[in-house]
């Protein structure tokens, strides 16, 4: 078990959780590639690698980096989860989601937590309550054939809302809802969760029996 600092309205971290780190180790080497797009949320690199099965030959790829990301299942009092009705652009459609965004800052535990509060704050407008527990979940990838981003999981309850969200960027939000354990498994059973980090928040939850 480890403190949370202050800022963090005293809510604990069970336990200490691993940061996923992308470099060289191993039989796994990344060769000096080339930019071919610098963009303000996304990179995109001709590079090589060299790998455990390919140790003397390079293999060329094309790789698209992206900041790292965090998703958080808040959970209420009465044990049900709080999601959000976003709009997506790319994907054209509005989506229920579990609140969720990119670290900006460097990727250290106390500014992956700030992310999380600031977005469950921003997004769904809810704070945890006094006492309530954090719990790390890992992190998934969601286009590891091309994308080096990674998104932290983590659930928190107790949480209570504070008022309206307060989406920024664009960004959309029609309706906050908390839906029971019934509710959340029948909306994933029929597809209408669509989202990779629900869906990843899901199956570790369901994996450790929250769910």
């Amino acid at each position: 078990m480890s403190a949370v600092p202050d800022k963090h309205h005293h809510l604990l971290i069970s336990p200490d959780f691993p940061l996923c780190e992308i470099k060289d180790h191993g039989d796994w080497k990344k060769l000096p590639g080339k930019g071919v797009y610098q963009g303000k949320y996304l990179q995109v690199e001709e590079c090589s690698y060299l790998t455990p099965a390919r140790p003397t030959t390079p293999v060329h790829w094309t790789v698209l980096d992206r900041k790292p990301a965090m998703a958080v299942a808040p959970i209420t009092e009465d044990g049900r989860f709080v999601m959000v009705h976003q709009e997506r652009l790319p994907v054209m459609r509005t989506l229920w989601e579990f609140p969720a965004g990119q670290i900006d800052d460097k990727e250290t535990r106390e500014n992956i937590l700030d992310t999380v509060y600031r977005e469950l704050d921003e997004e769904a407008g809810y704070a945890p309550l006094p006492g309530a527990e954090l719990t790390p979940l890992g992190w998934f990838f969601g286009s590891q054939g091309f994308m080096t981003e990674h998104v932290y999981l983590f659930t928190v309850g107790p949480v209570h809302q504070m008022r309206e969200p307060q989406p920024v960027g664009g960004e959309h939000i029609g309706e906050v809802r908390a839906f029971s354990r019934e509710e959340l498994t029948e909306m994933v059973a029929s597809g209408e969760i669509q989202d990779a980090l629900s869906l990843a928040l899901f199956a570790r939850m369901s994996a450790r029996g929250m769910v």
